[in-house]
């Protein structure tokens, strides 16, 4: 019994150590995670909330290893387990250390390279590279840690690198044109394009081989990167995701030119508040005296490309009933009449 009781005297420093420890983590985690939340609502910092988001329940975590060696190291195991147990405890460490550092770049991309929440999936392809570099950085520095040279898996990393480099040319190709797209930022994922090969729609992810359209029938259309880099691109989302659209039609001579606008501009200011289009500006011009109408357009603005063909539709069928309303004529086109002379 007496044996007993002093096995468990050995143990009671590291436990105690091992509480502490950990009560400290949990005090650190909570006073981190406080201020930054107060910072980044303060001066709207948008990085705030990927970081609580990394290093919520991380610290602790650490602080759980960190406090398992030191007790361990106060108690009465052999120096050989130990050795063991230290080394175990490193490559723990730097593994967590790791997955929060992926985690933490990861988040910040997110935050600071999204226009908004509603569109925008995430940039898979900055994200598969953050992942492949971090998690193989840290791969390398445990390997160190637990006592395994590197050296040698670098110098085969460079040699095959040439062999790899071959062998995966058409994947390079679209890797790094994945990545020319992403930094000049020209096209992203919500804006949409028109490619001068026919293709259009809205660009829903750039991944490291391939970029993703959504047609506007709900199909997908996947695009090489390398293809996408070479070909001429229209971005209608850029400079502002707004677009101008305008619809011109004739009406005839004997009309009264002042009310056709004043019934044009009207019909087209209720139709975008119905649209809660507050800001469409329509302007109304009259163009030329063609063969058989004087020609005029309408012009508004809307915040969404693909708004613009049902407020065209519903556009020509209010403007047809109120001038029909009104009396007001849209003259057919010209007619050609062509004689028969019979012998």
């Amino acid at each position: 019994m007496n044996v007993d009781i002093n096995t468990i005297k050995d143990w009671i420093p590291a436990l105690i150590i091992f509480a502490g420890v950990i009560m400290s983590g949990i005090v650190i985690q909570r006073l981190i995670i406080v201020s930054i939340h107060k910072q980044s609502t303060k001066h709207n910092w948008k990085a705030g909330p990927a970081i609580i988001r990394s290093l919520k329940g991380m610290i602790v975590l650490i602080s759980v290893l960190v406090g398992t060696y030191l007790g361990l190291s106060d108690s009465p195991l052999s120096p050989a387990t130990l050795h063991i147990i230290q080394k175990l405890h490193n490559a723990l460490v730097i593994f967590i250390i790791t997955f929060v550092t992926a985690r933490l770049l990861t988040g910040l991309l997110r935050a600071y390279m999204h226009r908004g929440e509603d569109t925008r999936s995430s940039i898979s392809l900055f994200n598969t590279i953050i992942y492949i570099l971090v998690y193989c950085l840290g791969g390398l520095v445990i390997l160190q840690a637990v006592g395994i040279s590197i050296t040698p898996i670098i110098t085969a990393l460079g040699i095959g690198g040439l062999a790899v480099a071959l062998a995966l040319q058409d994947t390079l190709s679209n890797l790094f044109a994945g990545i020319q797209i992403t930094l000049t930022r020209n096209t992203k994922p919500g804006d949409y394009v028109s490619l001068s090969t026919g293709e259009e729609g809205t660009v829903r992810d750039i991944t490291w081989r391939n970029t993703m359209l959504l047609t506007q029938s709900n199909n997908i259309i996947i695009i090489p990167n390398s293809k996408l880099a070479s070909t001429i691109v229209t971005n209608y989302s850029l400079p502002e995701d707004s677009l101008s659209v305008s619809l011109t039609f004739g009406i005839s001579y004997d009309s009264d030119l002042e009310k056709v606008e004043k019934i044009t501009l009207e019909a087209t200011t209720a139709l975008l508040k119905e649209f809660g289009i507050t800001n469409g500006d329509p302007t109304f011009r009259y163009k030329e005296f063609s063969v058989n109408a004087i020609t005029c357009n309408i012009s508004f603005t809307v915040q969404q490309l693909m708004r613009q063909y049902v407020i065209r539709h519903t556009l020509i069928k209010r403007l047809y009933k109120r001038f029909k309303e009104e009396g007001i004529v849209i003259p057919f086109p010209p007619v050609n009449t062509v004689y028969l002379k019979k012998d």
